[in-house]
């Protein structure tokens, strides 16, 4: 029976059952005709086509291809050229690459002819660029105007000014095309950040991964090469900043500047320079301030950052005006402070209730134990008023108090010298009275930090003292 039924189906499906088996055949064939299609360009040898590599990277991509160790044919993932620790720059710009890996990714057709060589994309892995700050736009103008696929994958990218490392960006990727069009990621101050560059080139979003910051950055069209301008909006754990910026040639001009919190609101204008030295010249306006903000500052802690303050050089001036209906002890407030290598120079013009003081003075900040050496006059001319602001009574007359005052502080070790008190000309302190005022000034503003000086509660009790 069994025997009957294999005769019944071998006679009818024998001629399928041949066609099946032939196919076994040429399916194998197939493959090992795909396996030496890819498998022969292996054994090519491309220093001969390296001219033409050269001219396709020049005439699709701006690259100019000087030096590489060599080239080889790649099937996995797809079928590409590998050429390996070479150098290239941008054309007609100031953008120079050194890869460790260029894949440029075929078309099947280029395999093997090259007379009429063009690929899918190109791949640049691991990556390192140099580039002065004042030529950031030259990488955003080449970026963003490539017509033709480009994955960069792990690059650093070093911000310098006069050789010397301003900031460095680290593990880049980007790509011009695909679900990951314009998309950037990398590290920065060892924080991953995301971002994304606008298609035209005149929009970039960023943020700092898991830190609260963000910011929106808007371009301006410029034709000058070593031109970078725009606005600029940033958000830093709800520190809401605001600013027009310019960057060209030695120095970064900031214009138009708002920085708003809870506690605080400032506008300021800032020109920072880089070359010959970096310098930040500013002038702040203060429209409102929480007194909280203030008592919080240590002066201590900025102090142990020497090698800073050693670098930084730097012209502020610092404006407040009371709002008009405002009580406050403090109507109008002028400050310049002059740092340069350390040493910072200042002056104050407060204008307060019942008059007004001026203080001038400098410090060497990075010495060991920082001395502020300063000379204050206090110019009251109603003193009761002042009195009043503390809730202090006293007969006090009206006549004007002229107080000049002289000494120096000593800022980590809270001690104080008085070198001259007086009053007008029928007043000066002799040794015991300046002993008197230095204790009592210890004790009672100089028992905490250098902030806490100006604290109202202190300055009330150092006045019932006194007085």
């Amino acid at each position: 029976m069994i025997n009957k039924i294999y005769k019944i189906i071998n006679n009818k499906y024998s001629r399928f059952l041949k066609f099946f088996f032939f196919l076994r055949y040429v399916f194998a064939i197939f493959l090992i005709a795909i396996f030496l299609f890819f498998l022969i360009p292996k054994f090519f040898n491309y220093e001969k086509r390296q001219e033409i590599i050269k001219e396709y990277l020049l005439n699709y991509y701006d690259l100019q291809l000087s030096n590489y160790s060599s080239i080889e044919f790649n099937v996995f993932p797809f079928p590409n050229l590998l050429i390996k620790d070479i150098n290239l720059k941008v054309k007609d710009k100031p953008i120079s690459f050194d890869t460790k890996n260029l894949n440029i990714f075929l078309n099947f057709k280029n395999i093997y002819n090259y007379k009429n060589f063009a690929a899918e994309k190109i791949l640049l892995n691991n990556n390192r660029i140099d580039l002065d700050i004042d030529k950031t736009n030259n990488i955003l103008n080449y970026l963003g105007e490539l017509k033709y696929k480009i994955e960069i994958q792990d690059l650093n990218l070093n911000f310098k000014k006069n050789k010397n490392s301003i900031i460095e960006i680290k593990k880049i990727d980007f790509s011009n095309y695909g679900h990951k069009k314009n998309k950037i990621k990398g590290e920065i101050f060892n924080k991953k950040f995301k971002a994304y560059l606008g298609n035209d080139n005149k929009n970039l979003d960023f943020k700092i991964l898991n830190t609260g910051i963000k910011a929106d950055f808007n371009f301006d069209k410029t034709k000058e090469i070593n031109s970078i301008s725009g606005l600029s909006k940033i958000n830093i754990l709800n520190n809401y900043l605001r600013f027009n910026f310019a960057l060209q040639d030695n120095a970064i001009k900031i214009t138009k500047s708002n920085l708003k919190n809870q506690d605080l609101s400032i506008s300021f204008d800032s020109l920072i320079v880089f070359d010959p030295f970096f310098e930040i010249n500013s002038d702040i306006y203060i429209n409102k301030v929480d007194k909280k903000l203030i008592n919080n500052l240590s002066l201590e802690k900025i102090l142990t950052n020497q090698e800073i303050l050693k670098k930084l050089n730097s012209n502020i001036k610092v404006n407040y005006k009371k709002k008009r209906f405002s009580n406050t002890l403090i109507k109008n407030h002028y400050s310049e402070l002059n740092l340069a290598h350390g040493r910072l120079t200042f002056l104050n013009k407060i204008y307060i209730l019942g008059g007004d003081i001026n203080c001038e003075g400098e410090s060497l900040l990075i010495e060991e134990y920082p001395r502020l050496n300063f000379v204050c006059l206090f110019n009251l001319e109603d003193k009761k008023k002042l009195l009043k602001k503390f809730s202090i009574s006293k007969n006090i007359n009206k006549n004007l108090l002229s107080l000049n005052v002289e000494g120096s502080l000593n800022i980590l070790n809270k001690k104080i010298n008085f070198k001259k008190i007086n009053i007008g000309e029928n007043y000066v302190a002799n040794e015991v009275d300046m002993k008197y005022f230095k204790e009592t000034f210890e004790s009672i503003l100089f028992n905490d930090d250098f902030f806490g000086i100006f604290r109202m509660n202190k300055i009330k009790e150092f006045l019932l003292e006194i007085v």
